[in-house]
């Protein structure tokens, strides 16, 4: 990267399109959810399809991240920092403090999702859901 601030404009661009993404998966999930309460198997297979794509495109995001994140230099740990939500490092501009802002959310969106795909998880495998096997 060329300057600082162009680092963390193209971070933030990233972060910003990793949170479409997840509110999307959010979304899908809550769908699939009612696709298989209602026992709409068509909709619950694409709501799944959908679903993947969705996760694939942010791993896209993630690993893009991780690339600007390994280009920072010096501002690798306030970044992991960032990322985290944390405000271990005060955010100075507007980017950065958007970076921690957006990254809170996203961790807010993601535990919810995982609450709506454990019930829904649940529902589906029974004692075989994933996420009996986790616990």
């Amino acid at each position: 990267m060329e300057n600082r601030e162009e680092l963390m404009s193209e971070v933030l661009k990233r972060v910003q399109r990793n949170y479409m993404h997840m509110v999307e998966i959010e979304r899908m999930t809550r769908e699939l959810g009612d696709a298989l309460s209602r026992n709409d198997q068509e909709s619950a297979q694409l709501l799944i399809k959908m679903r993947q794509e969705e996760m694939d495109l942010t791993s896209e995001m993630k690993g893009e991240i991780q690339l600007l994140i390994q280009a920072s230099g010096d501002e690798q740990g306030k970044l992991l920092c960032w990322l985290k939500g944390e405000s271990t490092y005060p955010p100075d501009s507007f980017e950065e403090k958007k970076i921690v802002e957006l990254s809170c959310q996203l961790t807010q969106v993601l535990n919810r999702t995982i609450e709506i795909d454990k019930r829904v998880n649940s529902k589906l495998a029974g004692k075989d859901s994933y996420y009996q096997s986790a616990q």
